[in-house]
Order: C-alpha cells, then sequence, then structure tokens
C-alpha cells in the first residue's frame, strides 16, 4: 500500500495542493504575501486579515469601503453569496499589479454585510451577472 501523502485523496484544482511539494507551497506563499504586501502599501490597500496561500492570497475584512478601495485600484468582479440570517458574503476577486516576472498575485477580498445594506453603486456595478 502506498501512503505518500500526495496519492491521498484530497482538493486538486485552483485551491488545491495534493501535487505541490510543502517546501514549493511554502516559498509560494511566502512570495505571494510580500507581493500583495508591497502592492497594498504602493496603493495603500487596506489588508485587515490577510491569509497568504501558495495559489493567492485572501483578505478579510469587516469593512465595504475596504473591498471598494481594491475594486478602485485593481479592478475585478464581485460574487455574491448568502450565508444566512439576513447576511451575504461578497468577494471580490481581483489580482496584484503585473509583477517584472509577468506574473500577477490572485486575491480575494470578502467582507460579510447585512441584506439590507445601502450598497455603493460602484461596488454593485463590479457584482457578476
Amino acid at each position: 500500500m502506498n501512503t505518500k501523502p500526495t496519492d491521498l485523496p484530497g482538493r486538486t484544482g485552483f485551491t488545491g495542493h495534493r501535487d505541490i511539494p510543502f517546501a514549493t507551497r511554502y516559498v509560494m506563499r511566502e512570495k505571494n504575501e510580500a507581493r500583495v504586501e508591497i502592492d497594498a502599501n504602493e496603493h495603500w490597500l487596506p489588508t485587515p486579515n490577510m491569509q497568504a496561500r501558495h495559489d493567492g492570497v485572501r483578505i478579510l475584512t469587516t469593512n465595504i469601503e475596504d473591498l471598494g478601495r481594491w475594486l478602485e485600484a485593481h479592478g475585478g468582479e464581485i460574487t455574491t453569496s448568502e450565508a444566512g440570517d439576513g447576511i451575504q458574503v461578497w468577494t471580490l476577486r481581483t489580482a496584484t499589479d503585473v509583477w517584472p516576472d509577468g506574473s500577477r498575485v490572485p486575491v480575494l477580498v470578502s467582507v460579510l454585510v447585512p441584506d439590507d445594506f445601502p450598497m455603493m453603486p460602484e461596488i454593485r456595478a463590479a457584482v457578476a451577472a
């Protein structure tokens, strides 16, 4: 029986890491975190709760204006989903500026908002159809 971790069932695809060695994922995560921090500093963007991964960075915030600032700086598309109890999760899918090697770091900025929250028109216009 083969018990290599890469042979075990698990997530694959965009958020998976089944076939990427731990050391490689670690280096990728560190690089993504540093690049998003640099990008955020250059654009004066908030990163209240940043979670770096090998495949991108997630930013969790409690202020819809933080999402709006990332949208203004980098554009992107917003998706919404029901969280229950009159709350929605609004998530901006965007990326950093292009780096010299031609790459960009994917960034997800998420915020919880009440169903009846008066949303800014610029943010509402970026919601995916």
